[in-house]
């Protein structure tokens, strides 16, 4: 079973469809208790990270989820859900310094800089279809195009941690890897036939 999370700021209905036409038995839910207990999880978001941190501090849902990266179990963040998997992020930041974010990969969600967009004649949020390229994630494929609906990209502190880069004004790591944790920049769930068959690589990583 794998847990999708709720935190009221995921497109989530979106995600279990595209987990269900694949054949992958899935729930939506915002309980810790099934969180802690699912074979796999799925943490999805849109929005802004700080309202996203403070939705799952209050159902106690980021330790959860916490709890769950340290199992061992396979755990996938897509696009909002990849950058609260990072250390700390600067949109959003304060006087007090960046929001921090879950940390379970160390690394930064940065702004794009407007000398890499705006001057180039690219708009903010990056809108789109887009390549994966330097793929070297197990649930990727080079050259693969996907689906981008961003404003802010994660900057992994160890390149290792990087799976895979795109172009958007300048070159930034658009997946994660690190052991049982994946994360996507891009939306799988609606990036078409690339994205179902990254959903069903991930559903392999499951223990029977």
């Amino acid at each position: 079973m794998i847990a999708i999370v709720d935190y009221k700021m995921g497109n989530l209905a979106s995600v279990r469809k595209a987990l269900e036409y694949i054949h992958l038995e899935c729930r939506i839910t915002d309980d810790p208790d099934f969180i802690r207990s699912a074979d796999a999880l799925i943490l999805p978001g849109v929005g802004a990270i700080a309202p996203a941190m403070r939705a799952l501090q209050e159902k106690g849902l980021d330790v959860a989820v916490k709890e769950f990266a340290a199992t061992g179990k396979p755990m996938l963040g897509i696009c909002l859900g990849m950058q609260l998997m990072l250390s700390e992020s600067e949109e959003g930041a304060s006087e007090n310094g960046n929001v921090k974010a879950l940390g379970l990969i160390p690394g930064v969600v940065r702004k794009f800089p407007s000398e890499a967009t705006v001057e180039k004649g690219l708009k903010v949020p990056q809108i789109g279809w887009n390549k994966l390229t330097d793929v070297k994630g197990s649930l990727l494929r080079e050259d693969d195009f996907v689906y981008f609906v961003h404003s802010y990209y994660c900057d992994p502190e160890s390149p290792e941690d990087a799976a895979a880069y795109t172009e958007y004004g300048l070159k930034y790591a658009c997946a994660l890897e690190k052991g049982n944790l994946f994360a996507t920049q891009f939306h799988p769930e609606k990036s078409g036939e690339a994205g179902l068959q990254i959903l069903e690589r991930f559903g392999r990583r499951i223990k029977k």
